[in-house]
């Protein structure tokens, strides 16, 4: 490892080091451990929007589809989250208007579509799904991670993945809020990181004109030794997938990853809905030039290294072309923001998988027992590393290519969830038996059709979930007004108020709300 990998990764390291120990200082409830208390403010708002896109799926998994694919890439991936990005306002609005928000997506579920019932199902649903889809996220995270920390220090791959639980300690163990700094610092070193490598790129390449003459010429295989391209199948807007299963990936990325349930919680996170509108939106402007660099980059890899050596997938391509055309202070900065783009998404990701299990899936199971903020966040930290330690473990032996992989579990949120969500926000009929049957049966449907083969399994799931939703909407009562109001009035009722504070003593006896028992008890009557 160069000097130069040395200072930018040593300050990065004191960096996080700091942010951990602070964010620790901050975290008072349970509250303030998963979504910061309600109270985030725009700038690590916008921060933390920012650098949980910017995943490995994003900074390596796209250069390599472009590497792969050619522009098709640009469609399938970059277009479909833009997409995702641009109608996220319109949810955050929603998701953050009631007085007392879900601390979790479960928990918004269930305080929509079951708001009376101790031990929710659906919740309970929801939760187990959300760990399996996150469980993947961090494993694909973990392999990007030990893709660069190989490539920088030289250690096998199989080695490096472990200095990994190093850096989800520092980032996660304070819980939101230590995620959030962390990731605004991430923000910003990936576009200066990214920035400095695609100048590096253009300079080696001779600028964007030779790249794209390349790219329309060449038919050097993906591999050294593999079957040769058609010339100019890099720069057709289907490239090598065809326009079906092109389709399919866009759908995906795009109605799957705007309902996927890390956002959903990150819309809970600001003081208002006001706040949570605009850090949607300013995350979009400042995903432009980030996504750009990324195009850049894969493009000219293709032009600057024709081929990959037989034994290396493409999502080694950004780390390969980086540390042999960029100056050394410049590979370390594009390298380390990698390492960075991979340790901010894990733990944000972690941290949904940890609140997963032990809020919504342990405490939902034992709701008799009581649990002091304390003890609940302690036993969430402990969730999170050794969901941590088990993604290492899992990715010693990765099977798909990043950005596929966060393709479909993306499809398969968008399946099961996107009809519960948009109608559960958009419509006050929408209830409890519909988002039973899409959930249930979005799934299940796109995992069949994925297994069977399908072009477009999105499409098969979130087609299959619409029948169902439909179906049990109409032949079943519409739902109370408890269960819709807080999203579509801004004056509730006492009985409204009085099922949330319910549901949130339940959740957290440690926080009982003077008042809470009168409304309740009115309610009832």
């Amino acid at each position: 490892m160069s000097i130069s990998y040395l200072i930018v990764f040593g300050g990065y390291l004191a960096f996080l080091t700091w942010t951990c120990l602070k964010s620790m200082k901050e975290v008072e409830s349970l509250s303030d451990f998963t979504t910061g208390g309600h109270r985030m403010g725009l700038l690590l708002g916008v921060g933390t929007s920012v650098a949980t896109w910017v995943s490995v799926a994003s900074v390596m998994g796209v250069p390599g589809q472009l590497y792969r694919t050619g522009v098709a890439a640009i469609i399938g991936w970059v277009a479909g989250w833009f997409l995702a990005t641009a109608v996220m306002p319109i949810l955050a609005y929603k998701v953050r208007r009631p007085e007392l928000p879900a601390r979790t997506f479960p928990e918004f579920i269930r305080m929509r579509f079951e708001p009376f019932e101790r031990i929710s199902g659906l919740q309970l649903i929801v939760a187990a799904l959300m760990l399996v889809g996150y469980f993947v996220f961090c494993h694909l995270q973990v392999v990007g991670f030990g893709i660069v920390f190989n490539t920088i220090t030289g250690i096998r791959y199989e080695y490096a993945i472990f200095a990994f639980l190093v850096l989800l300690a520092l980032t996660s163990l304070g819980g939101f809020w230590s995620v959030a700094a962390t990731d605004t610092l991430n923000a910003v070193l990936i576009l200066v990181g990214l920035a400095f490598g695609t100048g590096a790129i253009l300079y080696a390449s001779g600028g964007l004109g030779p790249i794209l003459d390349a790219v329309a010429t060449t038919t050097a295989p993906t591999n050294v030794g593999g079957e040769p391209l058609e010339p100019g199948i890099l720069l057709s807007p289907a490239g090598t997938f065809g326009w079906s299963v092109l389709m399919g990936i866009f759908m995906s990325n795009a109605l799957g990853a705007s309902v996927a349930p890390h956002w959903i919680n990150r819309f809970m996170a600001p003081r208002n809905s006001k706040a949570a509108v605009l850090q949607m939106m300013w995350t979009v402007i400042a995903l432009i030039p980030i996504f750009l660099c990324l195009i850049v980059i894969g493009l000219g890899a293709k032009a600057l290294l024709p081929s990959l050596p037989a034994d290396k997938t493409t999502d080694y391509i950004m780390p390969l072309i980086v540390q042999n055309y960029a100056p050394p202070f410049v590979g370390a900065l594009t390298l380390i923001a990698l390492l960075a783009a991979a340790v901010s998404t894990a733990s944000s990701m972690l941290l949904n998988c940890g609140t997963s299990l032990y809020y919504d899936l342990y405490r939902s199971l034992y709701p008799d027992r009581r649990f002091d903020d304390d003890r609940a966040t302690r036993h969430l930290r402990y969730s999170v590393l050794v969901l941590g330690l088990l993604s290492v473990i899992s990715a010693i032996k990765p099977p798909v290519l990043l950005a596929m992989g966060f393709t479909y579990v993306y499809g398969a949120f968008g399946a099961a969830f996107m009809w519960p969500v948009w109608f559960g926000l958009f419509w006050k009929r929408m209830n409890r038996a519909g988002a039973y049957a899409g959930i249930i049966v979005g799934v299940a449907a796109f995992v069949a059709a994925k297994a069977m083969g399908a072009d477009n399994p999105f499409v098969v799931g979130a087609g299959l979930s619409l029948l169902a939703t439909l179906a049990g909407v109409f032949l079943s009562p519409a739902p109370p007004k408890e269960a819709y109001e807080a999203y579509f009035d801004a004056d509730v009722s006492p009985s409204t108020r009085a099922v949330a504070l319910r549901i949130r003593r339940e959740s957290d006896h440690a926080h009982e709300t003077q008042g809470a028992a009168p409304l309740a008890a009115e309610a009832k009557a």
